[in-house]
């Protein structure tokens, strides 16, 4: 324990101790504190400090948790605590106005990301609407009354080692908010850098953690790791298990890699990343190498990275963060245009989570591989692959996709494994067999409709679920489907629509 220094300290002494200037380090996350935090612990405080509508003077102190601290040469970084000091900085200033410790010039925590101003403002706004509360008559009695520990390290490795294995009062981190911290902390020496990945790190995180009401299947960054790059990089390796925070925390923070100069990021080969294309013969009999190789200017989705690269600690994962969530976005927040558009919508109406999570996973891996190239196509034979499986299925659960996987064909390993885009294909088809769909009978409507009934003695109608998924699919294909509407005849239909 050579390295830290533990005490207890009073909030209010903290935020008046003129030798000790608290910072936030750019590697830390935003404020994300929301009116649930604050009003959670207004009431604390209300049960704590009040009997009967009264201030009770003799109330034992309040005990905030724990600050951990990196003594920085003389700037004191906060490790862990940001969050509850922030919120109380701006109760001091809601509540106290020109004599709070921000007005005074006392203290001040500098943000940088857009997320940190959105909460801070909509975190004043309000408290000073609460001004008349029993708490507010009350604060500059109560904040005398708080109390934290404070652990003060000369080492930031120990600060990071002691706080990450906290369980922490307030926000959970996600695991982001990790594997942000670790990899900026190898660019502490080169402040240009950490500034540069942390401020598009920030960006990124902003962008993909803002939900659209309208486009209810995007992803947070957070779900991006979870949901489709720890996915890509186990499950096309036959590796059929869902994600823990060990295994998260794992490959993307400990098994990274580290080679000798921190802006040296080495490349693997690639489709993208592949001096020549082809090879030529001229007039002369002698070989030509052909190449369209494209050089990583400002977009994102040129990276010359592969999902199942390793990382390389700091930049690389920086860059291979950007990659990816370009390619997610470009697909699915922008709404890639024409070839894709329609399908993906198709999936949204078809299917739950689960086997949304799984296309779009696909997808994305398909794209990194060989870009828009016969994507539509892909895209309808993976439908057709995943909508056999839940026509035999009562409902699709958690671990239907991993069944889908092992059972019938892993998609992700065939994306792996394979050069040409037809080799993906071939095998998508050749994982339905025709008997998917045995098992069904159709009849005709009063309206001229077709329905599904189940083939045996009750012909009962199927599910509504499953009904939905018929008559849906039927109806997007249209024209193909008006004569063979038999499901049987889905291969038709695909290869109807593709037949432009």
């Amino acid at each position: 324990m050579a390295n830290f220094e533990i005490g207890t300290i009073e909030i209010d002494k903290l935020f008046h101790d003129l030798n000790i200037k608290l910072s936030i380090p750019d590697y830390q996350r935003p404020y994300v504190w929301t009116k649930e935090h604050i009003e959670d612990l207004l009431q604390d405080w209300k049960d704590h400090f009040f009997k009967e509508q009264n201030f009770k003077s003799d109330a034992i102190d309040y005990f905030m948790g724990s600050i951990m601290i990196h003594n920085n040469n003389g700037i004191y970084e906060v490790i862990d605590g940001q969050q509850r000091l922030t919120t109380l900085l701006i109760m001091d200033y809601a509540w106290n106005g020109v004599n709070s410790v921000l007005h005074k010039g006392i203290f001040s925590f500098n943000y940088q990301s857009k997320i940190s101003a959105e909460h801070i403002l909509e975190n004043r706004n309000l408290l000073v609407n609460l001004k008349d509360s029993l708490v507010v008559q009350s604060f500059n009695e109560i904040i005398k009354k708080l109390v934290c520990s404070v652990i003060i390290t000369q080492s930031e490795d120990d600060a990071f080692v002691f706080f990450e294995s906290q369980n922490n009062r307030g926000v959970p981190l996600d695991e982001v908010d990790y594997f942000k911290s670790y990899h900026l902390r190898e660019l502490n020496n080169y402040p240009h850098y950490l500034r540069h990945f942390a401020k598009k790190f920030d960006q990124v995180n902003a962008l993909n953690n803002s939900k659209v009401k309208t486009k209810p299947h995007l992803k947070s960054l957070n779900e991006i790791f979870i949901q489709q790059l720890w996915r890509a990089r186990y499950w096309s390796k036959n590796k059929l298990l869902f994600a823990t925070r060990k295994s998260l925390l794992d490959n993307f923070q400990k098994n990274t890699v580290v080679f000798d100069a921190v802006d040296n990021i080495k490349l693997y080969p690639s489709f993208r990343n592949t001096l020549g294309t082809s090879l030529q013969f001229n007039k002369q009999m002698q070989p030509e190498l052909k190449s369209t190789i494209r050089l990583y200017g400002d977009d994102s989705l040129d990276i010359p990275f592969t999902i199942n690269q390793p990382i390389q600690k700091g930049i690389g994962f920086f860059l291979y963060t950007e990659k990816y969530t370009s390619i997610f976005n470009y697909l699915f927040r922008d709404e890639f245009e024409g070839d894709i558009k329609m399908i993906t919508k198709l999936i949204y109406q078809l299917y739950n989570e689960y086997f949304i999570n799984l296309y779009q996973l696909a997808v994305v891996m398909y794209y990194d591989k060989f870009g828009a190239e016969k994507i539509e196509e892909f895209c309808k034979w993976l439908e057709h692959f995943m909508g056999a499986f839940r026509m035999n299925r009562s409902s699709i659960v958690e671990q239907s996709p991993i069944v889908l996987l092992r059972d019938y064909g892993n998609v992700l390993l065939m994306i792996e494994q394979a050069y040409l885009t037809n080799e993906v294909l071939h095998n998508l088809k050749n994982s339905i067999p025709e008997k998917y769909y045995q098992g069904f009978v159709y009849r005709s409507n009063e309206d001229g409709g077709t329905s599904i009934h189940h083939n045996d003695a009750s012909e009962k109608k199927l599910s509504n679920a499953r009904q939905n998924y018929y008559q849906t699919v039927k109806k997007y294909y249209g024209k193909w489907s008006v004569n063979n509407c038999e499901l049987n005849d889905k291969q038709n239909w695909v290869n109807g629509s593709l037949a432009k």
